[in-house]
């Protein structure tokens, strides 16, 4: 093992992606090196040193804080605080904001694990970049003789100067399930829909899969719902290239779906931040609503078992 470091950068002939081991094995770059476009979201407070940001106790200020955009793993929480067998689960989970050990780690692949408090449970991530894709293998593993439930997101977030109005979504998605507190400004809360063409607030048409622009003020939060496979695509023709990001279904069968296009005006963003997200899930986010009572109900990892996902993204030509 491997003392934690503060950047891994894996490269091939087409990316470089850079990790970051001492804050949640965080993936905050992943960059085409013909064009030198970073596909990633990066907050409008950039990154930083996590050891040098004193805990306020709120758990949401303390993750935004030490948030630097790009791709995160939210576990055992993730949204909103949770008390769970007695104790808190923060903000988006322990998982994410806190060091990672290396266990091993050269030019294009590396192996990372840490072992978690406020849940008995022990993470692994594998990373290995071959040519256009980036393969990234999770588990998550029950170290106690008792069930414990688990909520699991991957937080891959993209931002500009990849996406802008010309780029497009497309999914394996067939229906998209809005917040019910906190749904945005285009669509009503807690309401089961058809994506990507579906029906505005206002009663127009709305193409989901065509992505709003910077300044166009659209905030949206909700789920994708109803996957065939697991799979969206991003094509960006400004940036002259896409992405594509596959996974398992079967053990990510949501994935929450974020716009915020300096819509915000108060904190956290107050307007700076342009950001589009698609996060593989297995838990709707939110708490039980009239339209769906099993928003935020965890799924149980029995005793001594674990999960695996992999997920695979891809640059893609257009």
């Amino acid at each position: 093992m491997m003392a934690a470091t503060p950047s891994l950068v894996l490269r091939s002939d087409l990316l470089t992606v850079e990790v970051l081991p001492g804050k949640g094995a965080d993936i905050v770059s992943f960059v085409d090196v013909a064009s030198g476009v970073d596909v990633l979201f990066r907050s409008p407070w950039g990154r930083r040193d996590p050891a040098r940001l004193p805990s306020t106790g709120d758990s949401r200020l303390d993750w935004l804080a030490r948030y630097p955009g790009g791709w995160q793993q939210l576990v055992p929480n993730a949204g909103a605080p949770r008390v769970v067998d007695g104790v808190l689960r923060g903000y988006h989970g322990e998982a994410a904001v806190v060091g990672w050990d290396v266990e091993s780690a050269d030019q294009s692949r590396t192996s990372l694990s840490v072992q978690l408090v406020t849940a008995p449970l022990h993470l692994t991530r594998s990373l290995r970049l071959e040519g256009a894709s980036l393969h990234v293998s999770d588990t998550v593993r029950n170290t106690s003789p008792d069930p414990v439930p688990v909520m699991w997101v991957q937080h891959p977030a993209f931002g500009a100067p990849f996406i802008n109005e010309r780029s497009t979504l497309t999914s394996g998605a067939r229906g998209i399930l809005t917040d019910a507190d906190t749904p945005g400004n285009v669509l009503p809360p807690d309401i089961a829909a058809p994506f990507p063409a579906t029906v505005g607030s206002d009663g127009s048409p709305l193409h989901l899969g065509e992505l709003p622009g910077p300044g166009s003020g659209r905030a949206l939060f909700a789920a994708l719902t109803d996957f065939d496979s697991g799979w969206f695509a991003i094509n960006s023709p400004s940036a002259g290239f896409g992405i594509r990001v596959d996974w398992d279904a079967t053990a990510m069968p949501y994935a929450w779906f974020w716009q915020e296009c300096n819509a915000t005006s108060g904190f956290p963003w107050f307007r700076r931040a342009y950001v589009i997200a698609v996060e593989p899930a297995n838990v709707l986010p939110g708490d039980p609503s009239p339209a769906r009572p099993d928003r935020g109900s965890a799924p149980v990892l029995a005793p001594g078992a674990s999960w695996n996902t992999e997920l695979t993204v891809t640059r893609t030509e257009l």
